[in-house]
């Protein structure tokens, strides 16, 4: 499974101008002057315009990653170890912290009391 950076910005665009539309037809029908009768045609055009775009973004979605999100929920894998990266588990030394950086070492134990002599 392969993601591919540059169409990043292709889904954002796409997620924009599905809010832009959406937006556009709820405005068309509540401002429209017809209270019974049918659908104006602006509304119409536009609800199949939001249906396109919906469709195109839930298809590059699901080629950027969706399947791989789909497939985590449903087998509960590790999303990162399927595409071979590491998680957030212990570094080589041992420290918890993101991968690929070495945590700072552990804090030392506090002094032992001095022993009392008497």
């Amino acid at each position: 499974m392969n993601i591919d950076p540059a169409l990043d910005p292709w889904v954002w665009i796409l997620a924009a101008v599905l809010l832009v539309l959406l937006g556009t037809r709820a405005w068309v029908v509540e401002t429209g002057r017809r209270q019974f009768g049918g659908t104006p045609s602006r509304v119409r055009a536009l609800t199949w315009a939001s249906g396109v775009v919906l469709v195109a973004l839930t298809t590059l979605f699901m080629t950027q990653a969706g399947a791989l999100l789909v497939q985590a929920v449903v087998t509960g894998t590790d999303p990162v170890a399927q595409l071979g990266g590491a998680d957030n588990g212990p570094d080589a030394d041992g420290v918890q912290g993101p991968p690929g950086q070495a945590g700072a070492a552990p804090a030392p134990a506090p002094p032992a009391p001095a022993a009392q002599g008497g």
